[in-house]
């Protein structure tokens, strides 16, 4: 489901470096920048690594420049570099690139040896000011790294508490689809690190942690063909419920899983195997990714009430590909074509995602469950909740709530959800930090006209 969102290409190139000898990553960062602008690719290429040098040609830099001017209009200049995040060991930077007709921010990727390893395309976004600054320095907990899962492919991960003694109960926050990192970082949203800051701030402890998919990819290839979703996602969020029973800070036996969008889809599975005391389903999908995925393809075509022979092309593509992947399915001796391996994913990750399914998983669990839906959501929708109110039906610990403003990252608007939408950042609503807050303290609260937590 990330997948629609994303606003550029990043190239990452991770081949062994060379040796480089800028005074500072912002300073290359800007350098590199600077080169590209001016169409220099060999100054470009001598501050990347060799992979990262092989794909910068000249060619590619012209293709480049023309999409951003087109955007953005002739160039007039650069702006300095500011450090953004680091992930899986790579610090991104973010550098300005100023046109006639606005603004578009190069994403630099750096490795520890100081060369350009990545380069994407961000919508702009202007620096917080000094007071901006002061404010989030001040929202931040106390956050303790961790690591998660088996030795040698650990996953890096942060353990934000409360402040006090404790011991607090704690939540495990686990990714939608595709290569998330700890904060769930989506064109400058960043979700799971507003949850976490969020319920800090309320008494409640969480662990956020880099998807496998981002920080360790290979131990994910070297599955082949036998790659599932308890390979990519179940076993490291088991892993972080086992992690948490073990530090002092933590209530043992007030954990919960907050699984959102695919996380939300294999929540029971984790609670079921982490044997979890609760779960928290935030825009939980519950349907056939593959079908889904052409729905939510068919939804963004059609947001301009036209679709041009483009739209209509990828949309057959998609179709295609599915059908593939489904004709693949029924005769296990017909050999996949490439088209069948969805999102990258092989033949058999579907087959078993698709044995599972969430909401009656659910409903076996003798456990606290909130389930959060928001109504501009067109990535999980509402007969995915619908889905999950038919089978928790009943229930007295059982909560699901609506908030018909929200879309798919938990925030508020107004009108139809779009892409979009998404390169404006803005936070998770306050109301949903309350909701999940409500329930770990009290448990479902019922209301005349439905339950809430």
């Amino acid at each position: 489901m990330r997948g629609f969102l994303m606003a550029a290409m990043v190239v990452l190139a991770l081949a062994p470096a060379q040796a480089h000898a800028a005074a500072t990553p912002e300073e290359t960062a800007h350098a590199f920048a600077q080169s590209v602008v001016a169409k220099d690719g060999a100054a470009a290429r001598a501050v990347c690594n060799g992979q990262m040098a092989a794909a910068m040609t000249d060619a590619a830099i012209t293709q480049l420049l023309g999409g951003v001017v087109e955007q953005v209009g002739d160039i007039t200049g650069v702006g300095a570099a500011r450090y953004d995040d680091k992930v899986a060991g790579y610090r991104r930077y973010r550098v300005p690139v100023n046109g006639a007709k606005g603004a578009t921010d190069f994403q630099v990727v750096i490795d520890k040896d100081g060369l350009v390893v990545g380069l994407g395309l961000l919508p702009h976004v202007e620096p917080p000011t000094a007071a901006e600054a002061k404010a989030d320095s001040a929202a931040t907990p106390k956050q303790i790294d961790v690591n998660i899962g088996p030795a040698g492919s650990m996953l890096p991960g942060s353990l934000a508490l409360p402040k006090g003694k404790g011991p607090f109960p704690a939540i495990v926050l686990v990714h939608g689809s595709g290569p998330n990192d700890r904060d769930e970082n989506i064109l400058g949203n960043h979700p799971f690190r507003d949850i976490a800051w969020g319920l800090a701030a309320q008494g409640i402890a969480t662990l956020r942690y880099d998807k496998r998919s981002l920080a360790a990819p290979q131990s994910l290839m070297d599955k082949g063909n036998a790659l599932t979703v308890k390979d990519e996602v179940i076993d490291d969020a088991v892993a972080a419920v086992a992690l948490l029973r073990t530090r002092p800070e933590i209530d043992p036996k007030r954990i919960y899983v907050l699984g959102h969008s695919l996380g939300g889809m294999l929540a029971p599975r984790i609670a079921i195997a982490a044997k979890a005391d609760g779960m928290i389903i935030m825009a939980g999908a519950t349907r056939p990714l593959p079908e889904v995925m052409i729905e939510q393809t068919q939804y963004l075509v059609a947001l301009d009430d036209t679709i041009d022979a483009g739209e209509a092309a990828r949309l057959d593509e998609l179709k295609l590909a599915v059908a593939d992947l489904r004709a693949s399915q029924r005769d296990a001796t017909r050999a996949p074509s490439a088209a069948a391996r969805l999102l990258g994913a092989p033949v058999g990750y579907y087959t078993d995602l698709e044995a599972h399914d969430a909401p009656t998983d659910a409903a076996t669990l003798d456990i606290p469950i909130l389930v959060l839906q928001g109504g501009r959501d067109y990535q999980v929708t509402l007969a995915d909740f619908a889905n999950w109110k038919k089978a928790l039906a009943g229930r007295s610990n059982a909560c699901l709530k609506l908030h018909d403003d929200l879309d798919h990252l938990m925030r508020s608007g107004e009108g139809k959800s779009s892409p979009d939408d998404y390169a404006l950042p803005r936070p998770v609503a306050p109301a949903v930090i309350d909701d999940i807050a409500g329930f770990v303290r009290e448990g479902c609260r019922p209301t005349p006209g439905g339950s809430r937590p």
